[in-house]
């Protein structure tokens, strides 16, 4: 009986601890965020389990503990007393049978809810995928880098540019190249040059000078800077793309264990998460056996395997969806830094073009996007591993 009760006890841990780390962390986050919400529902479905399977296996060992009262009380003298004791224990065992399939029904349904945990942080993590393409899209950041780095692209670089050539000794200036024309280096050289060796008084050309002298100045010191900021912008765009397309192989991995064979997209699109969760629950019955004839120990260790390893790459994805964020927030404060040690912004501050700020006012948004609508810290750790295992380190 001390065996029956400690395996009865060591099957409801599990559930239990589940429930106490889900209202541990619970309570730390925010009641209208989606997270809390799958806290929330799986510490209503763990409560229900537990209290289901406590009820029927509480019962069943009251009436175990009535038989083998009934078995003690009987003596040997009595002639039916062989008989009475064999149909008891018989009767035992057949309660114990009935405890042990309770106990692994018990255990089927925190796997479902664990399951379904994972389907819910799938479709979860996809939409804020999806979230950083658009982003990354709506971002202007080669268009302005494009603008910013080239002093070509100033009008009043142009026109300075064209006034300092008129006034070079035609008979001794040379006329650049087209390819060489566009090379925002070469033009901020032959512009120097143009001033130092033009025609006219010193003062007009000095003049001409000034007007473009911030437009030079920040060219020729942030251009590859940047660059940096364009081609590293370009690096966390593929990277996401990437991580989009792991994430509907994920999917497709994760729910063919169910049978499901649908593409995460087209799911998203014909809104047909209820199937999901259908074939899975039909799952975990042809494993209970609740649809007739129970599933061969083999076939169940096999089946429990895949749900094991499926929710394991999931949590192997998550980390990655997590390092990404982190080092996507990195890169932006970078940024952040990069175009904040301009030295002579103060100075050329009515010059610089609106470009400028709107690149800053873009990675400052980034920033705050990465650290706000796409992460997902509450969900890092221990906090995962208590949703998706009921585990605390």
């Amino acid at each position: 009986m001390k065996n029956l009760k400690w395996r009865y006890w060591k099957v409801l841990m599990v559930p239990l601890l589940f429930l106490i780390a889900i209202n541990n962390t619970y309570a730390m986050e925010n009641s209208d965020t989606l997270v809390a919400q799958i806290f929330q529902n799986t510490k209503t479905e763990l409560s229900k389990i537990n209290a289901t399977y406590h009820t029927k296996i509480h019962l069943i060992e009251l009436e175990i503990n009535r038989i083998n009262k009934n078995i003690r009380a009987i003596t040997d003298e009595e002639c039916s007393g062989v008989s009475e004791k064999i149909n008891g224990l018989i009767e035992l065992e057949d309660l114990k049978n009935k405890i042990e399939d309770l106990e692994f029904d018990s255990q089927m349904e925190v796997f479902r809810v664990r399951y379904r945990n994972g389907i819910e942080l799938i479709k979860m993590i996809y939409e804020k995928v999806l979230g950083l393409d658009h982003h990354f899209t709506s971002l202007q950041t080669f268009q302005n880098v494009s603008m910013l780095s080239n002093p070509n692209s100033f009008p009043e670089f142009s026109k300075a540019k064209d006034a300092l050539a008129n006034k070079v000794d035609k008979k001794q200036a040379l006329q650049l190249p087209s390819l060489l024309e566009s090379n925002p280096f070469v033009s901020m050289t032959f512009t120097l040059v143009s001033s130092f060796l033009g025609g006219g008084s010193k003062k007009n050309r000095e003049e001409d000078l000034s007007k473009i002298a911030c437009i030079l100045d920040f060219t020729v010191r942030m251009n590859t800077d940047l660059n940096i900021v364009y081609y590293e912008t370009e690096f966390l765009k593929e990277n996401n793309r990437m991580l989009k397309e792991e994430c509907l192989e994920l999917f497709k991995d994760y729910t063919k264990v169910i049978g499901y064979k649908i593409s995460l997209q087209d799911c998203r699109k014909e809104d047909d998460w209820e199937v999901v969760f259908q074939m899975l629950d039909d799952y975990i019955k042809n494993m209970e056996g609740s649809n007739g004839e129970k599933a061969s120990p083999t076939d169940i260790y096999k089946q429990q395997v895949n749900i094991v390893f499926s929710i394991d790459r999931l949590m192997q994805f998550m980390d990655k969806y997590t390092a990404f964020i982190s080092s996507g927030e990195k890169y932006y404060q970078k940024f952040q830094t990069i175009l904040n040690n301009y030295s002579n912004e103060d100075v050329c501050q009515s010059q610089l073009p609106h470009q400028f700020s709107d690149l800053k006012k873009d990675i400052e948004m980034s920033i705050l996007k990465f650290n706000e609508a796409y992460n997902i810290s509450e969900l890092q750790g221990s906090k995962l591993k208590d949703l998706m295992y009921g585990v605390q380190d």
